[in-house]
């Protein structure tokens, strides 16, 4: 998929620009919202800043969760860090320049595309004299106040880049991630493809365009999952770093066998998900506030900083858990076990159990090996 990817990307940034250059032109400047001055001050502006700087790392947690679905394809180990260290921040990182007073609308927008979107929601205030924070209400609008040949076309075209756009963001970021962790729960009935199309039901369930409504329905659910989120990094942080010590016993991820390391009590770990409802207690309140529940003052400011507590609460409390009751692999603090490279057993020379279809039934793989060497050859001499 790495082509659509770059076409997405190319498709995007040329839209992006045409809609900005269109809209400018329309307005004959950028207009007077770009250069007004922000309107927030003393400790109003700190609780933004500190607001705005948590709400992106929550935004983040979406990757950090979702990072090693991609990140498995990479060849060696350091492949994935020119990525992260600067495409990562250059791409997701928002603009909240206190210059703008668009900036709550636009916090979605990305770094540099932030810059496009500041100019031309300001460019919707000389037109229509209201700031517009959505492209797609622009687009329509401008149509409505002129259907020109002109503006259909422009319309039409920059909306169908947006889509394409938008629809394969969320194939790459969203659906095929979810396929790969719906299938991981139940391997046995679902595969990545099956888990693929539950995420687009599901998707059209949640009633996703109620989301996009309006700018702080949509700021709002920003900062809602990650109330969920953090709770999974912090286990996957404690299991890595602290439980396993960077070590993974290939053989039994890709087993069903009840004597793998991973078969924990009866294929489920119960100590990830009290860990997960744990982490997720603390920030509930704050959840309901933010959706629209009455709270304390005290508990809305609190709930800023959901995504670290959540996580410092799950990793603790999976570390907890763990130590009263060990898993099955389990590595000493003082040890760090992540293997430089994995070799299979056969490349070893050495001979593995390997589980067949019929229950109960194993055979020896070394055996295994031998028929199929024996089968080549037979193969061989048939096609010379």
């Amino acid at each position: 998929m790495k082509g659509l990817v770059y076409a997405k990307l190319m498709v995007f940034i040329i839209s992006a620009i045409a809609m900005c250059a269109w809209t400018l032109s329309l307005a004959g400047g950028i207009g007077e919202v770009a250069r007004q001055p922000g309107t927030a001050h003393g400790s109003t502006k700190a609780w933004l800043i500190v607001r705005f700087l948590l709400l992106e790392a929550a935004s983040c947690a979406t990757f950090a969760s979702n990072a090693a679905d991609f990140q498995r394809y990479a060849t060696k180990p350091n492949d994935v860090l020119l990525g992260n260290l600067i495409g990562f921040p250059l791409s997701n990182v928002r603009y909240p320049s206190p210059r703008f007073s668009i900036q709550l609308h636009t916090n979605k927008l990305q770094f540099l595309v932030a810059v496009v979107g500041n100019l031309v929601g300001s460019s919707s205030q000389v037109l229509y004299g209201e700031v517009i924070w959505s492209p797609l209400t622009y687009l329509d609008m401008l149509q409505t106040s002129s259907y020109t040949s002109s503006r259909r076309a422009g319309c039409f075209f920059i909306a169908a880049a947006f889509a394409y756009s938008a629809i394969f963001s969320s194939i790459f970021e969203n659906s095929l991630p979810a396929g790969n962790d719906i299938a991981a729960l139940f391997p046995k009935y679902l595969s990545v493809r099956k888990g693929f199309f539950i995420c687009t039901v599901i998707s059209f369930a949640i009633n996703p365009w109620y989301l996009l409504g309006s700018a702080s329905i949509f700021i709002s659910f920003l900062a809602s999952y990650q109330t969920f989120l953090s709770s999974i990094t912090g286990v996957l942080l404690g299991q890595y770093y602290i439980i396993s010590r960077g070590y993974l016993e290939i053989d039994d991820l890709y087993t069903s066998r009840k004597n793998g390391v991973y078969w924990y009590f009866q294929g489920w770990n119960w100590r990830a998900y009290l860990a997960y409802v744990v982490g997720i207690a603390p920030n509930f309140y704050g959840f309901l506030s933010n959706m629209g529940v009455s709270a304390p003052p005290g508990i809305v400011k609190a709930y800023y900083f959901a995504y670290p507590i959540g996580l410092a609460v799950s990793f603790s409390v999976y570390w907890a858990a763990c130590w009263l009751s060990p898993p099955a692999l389990m590595v000493p603090l003082s040890e760090w076990r992540e293997v430089a490279d994995y070799i299979r057993p056969e490349e070893r020379g050495e001979g593995v159990r390997v589980d067949v279809e019929s229950p109960g039934l194993e055979i020896d793989s070394a055996q295994s090996m031998e028929k199929v060497a024996l089968n080549s050859v037979s193969l061989t001499e048939k096609s010379d």
